[in-house]
């Protein structure tokens, strides 16, 4: 896929925009603070944010209003991206599992899907020399990611 130098800020705000319609229905409150410029694929990373933010919209508790967060630490490695949620959470024991493909952890008819959106994720994230893990949260989820930095700019590479 071709990599391209991006600002994350617009790649999260189109997928958002793409939840629009959610985003009213739960009357979320999505918190977005400064992202880093990466060298990824746009429509692969809008596709990584926009299932990450539709999981914290929809693994919520009754009654409880979906709040949303994404933050950024920048390391000399590359940049650690937290998507947090106050949502149901993900026991330790199935941290690892909800990356695989068709790996449910609640039935259909509480939580609709097709249990393929965290494996895409992975795939995305893979794909940009990073990886992705559920990370220990106070409550709800925080899903965890990192893109090195340490990867070649489509200038440097020619592209």
């Amino acid at each position: 896929a071709p990599m391209e130098t991006l600002d994350l800020a617009p790649v999260v705000k189109a997928a958002a925009d793409a939840l629009t319609v959610r985003l009213a229905e739960t009357g979320a409150r999505l918190t977005v603070g400064a992202l880093p410029t990466v060298v990824g694929n746009r429509i692969q990373l809008e596709q990584l944010f926009q299932n990450l933010l539709a999981n914290a919209m929809k693994f919520t508790r009754a009654g409880v209003v979906p709040m949303i967060e994404v933050s950024t630490i920048e390391t000399d490695g590359g940049c650690q991206i937290d998507v947090t949620d106050n949502g149901i959470g993900i026991a330790p024991q199935y941290r690892e599992r909800v990356f695989g493909m068709f790996k449910r952890l609640n039935g259909r008819s509480d939580y609709p899907g097709t249990g393929i959106g965290l494996a895409i994720c992975r795939k995305v994230v893979e794909s940009h020399g990073g990886r992705i893990w559920v990370a220990d949260s106070e409550t709800g989820a925080t899903m965890r990611l990192f893109i090195p930095s340490n990867r070649a700019s489509p200038v440097e590479t020619g592209a």
